[in-house]
C-alpha cells in the first residue's frame, strides 16, 4: 500500500473534537459569565463636583420659589393697601362733600329769592351768610386764610399782583394790602395772596 493510498479520500482531513473534563475550568467560565458589568465610575473629585452641583441647583430653585412667593405677597400687599387707600380718600371726599352740600343749597335758596322778589340787599346779605359759613367750614378743616399787609414782600407767600409808588424808602418792598387772600392747609401753601407791592419813587 503506498502513501497515497494511506490518505483520506477526497483530500479530507480528520476532524477531532477535544472535550476538557477537568470541572475547574468550566467553573470558572461559569463564574466569569455571572459577573455583574462593571460600573463606570467617575473619579472622586468629579463625583464631589457633582455633588455640590446639583446641591447648588437645588437652592437655586429654593431660592427662585421663594423670591416668586415673596413677590406675589408684596404684590398683593400692595393692591390691598391701594384699595384700602381708595375707600379712604373716597371717605374723606365724601366727607368733604357732604358738608358743602349746604352751602350749596343757601346758595341756591339765594338765587330764588333774588328772581322772585328782585331785593338785591337780601340777596347779598344772603350771599355774605353763606361766604361765612363756608369759611367757617373751610377753617374746619385746618384751611386758614393769609392776608398779608406791613409786611415785606414774600414770593414763597405772597404774588405781587400791582406796585405802587411811595416816598418813604422805609416802605419799599412791603406789601401794602392783600388784593386776593392767600390759603394754607395746615401748613401747606395751597394758594399765594395777591398783593400791592410798594415801590420806591425814582429821584428822576
Amino acid at each position: 500500500m503506498t502513501d497515497k493510498d494511506t490518505k483520506p479520500a477526497n483530500n479530507e482531513e480528520s476532524q477531532f473534537t477535544v472535550n476538557d473534563r477537568r470541572h475547574w475550568v468550566h467553573e470558572d467560565d461559569e463564574v466569569l459569565e455571572n459577573l455583574p458589568e462593571p460600573e463606570e465610575r467617575l473619579p472622586s473629585y468629579v463625583e464631589q463636583l457633582k455633588k455640590e452641583a446639583e446641591e447648588k441647583d437645588r437652592q437655586l430653585k429654593e431660592y427662585i420659589q421663594a423670591y416668586k412667593q415673596k413677590t406675589a405677597e408684596t404684590d398683593e400687599f400692595r393692591q390691598r393697601l391701594q384699595r384700602e387707600n381708595d375707600t379712604r380718600l373716597d371717605q374723606a371726599r365724601a366727607l368733604f362733600f357732604k358738608k358743602l352740600v349746604p352751602i350749596l343749597d343757601n346758595f341756591n335758596r339765594a338765587l330764588e329769592s333774588a328772581d322772585s322778589t328782585g331785593d338785591l340787599e337780601s340777596f347779598k346779605q344772603g350771599v355774605g351768610m353763606i361766604f361765612k359759613q363756608m369759611k367757617n367750614e373751610f377753617e374746619t378743616e385746618g384751611v386758614k386764610t393769609l392776608t398779608p399787609a406791613n409786611v415785606p414782600f414774600d414770593p414763597s407767600q405772597h404774588e405781587a399782583f400791582m406796585t405802587e409808588e411811595v416816598d418813604d424808602p422805609a416802605q419799599d418792598g412791603m406789601v401794602l394790602a392783600a388784593l386776593e387772600p392767600g390759603y394754607f392747609y395746615k401748613d401747606k401753601l395751597i394758594k399765594p395772596a395777591k398783593v400791592k407791592v410798594a415801590k420806591l419813587k425814582s429821584s428822576n
